[in-house]
């Protein structure tokens, strides 16, 4: 099971080297290309494996991955700790910090019926204004939503339902 506080580390120690050289762009390229090979091929369990050489890992890995030399580095780094597995956790904690230095928010917006493509961008404006950043949503239907809205913003969840709203109701009446 993947570390996710040390996908974390990684990303923010890799961010802050493509924030200061302006290659954020092509460190998200890099990252994905890293975390396809390392993580997401037919070859992941290879590479994660400890009873073939780190040396033997590194070399093959150099010849299949074309990306930038720190960011082949940075895959090396992974096989010598044994964190392959974790490049795709990488590779997304890292596109999050991109995507909050940018201005930028992925929402999912969940409810009981199918929303129209204009309701869901005129929620990504609402959502967009009171936040101050650039929202991209993604609308996904929840038949056991009795009425309401859950929004999902990067890892903020706002739990708009009925049901939760009369759970509430029902504990303020009783005084808990």
């Amino acid at each position: 099971m993947a570390d996710r506080q040390a996908a974390k580390r990684y990303a923010q120690a890799v961010f802050a080297i493509a924030r200061d050289r302006d290659v954020i762009t092509q460190w998200r390229a890099d990252l994905d290309d890293v975390a396809s090979v390392l993580a997401d091929s037919d070859a992941a369990g290879w590479f994660a494996a400890p009873r073939v050489a780190v040396a033997e890992r590194q070399a093959a890995l150099e010849r299949v991955l074309d990306v930038s030399q720190l960011a082949l580095n940075l895959a090396k780094l992974l096989i010598a700790k044994g964190r392959t597995l974790e490049a795709r956790e990488i590779a997304e904690a890292f596109n999050n910090l991109a995507d909050d230095h940018e201005g930028l928010a992925q929402a999912e917006i969940t409810t009981a019926v199918p929303l129209q493509p204009e309701q869901v961008a005129a929620m990504e404006q609402r959502l967009g204004g009171a936040l101050g950043k650039q929202i991209t949503a993604t609308a996904a239907v929840d038949s056991d939503i009795i009425g309401g809205v859950v929004l999902r913003i990067d890892d903020h969840l706002i739990d708009g339902r009925v049901r939760t709203r009369l759970r509430r109701l029902r504990q303020e009446l009783s005084g808990t």
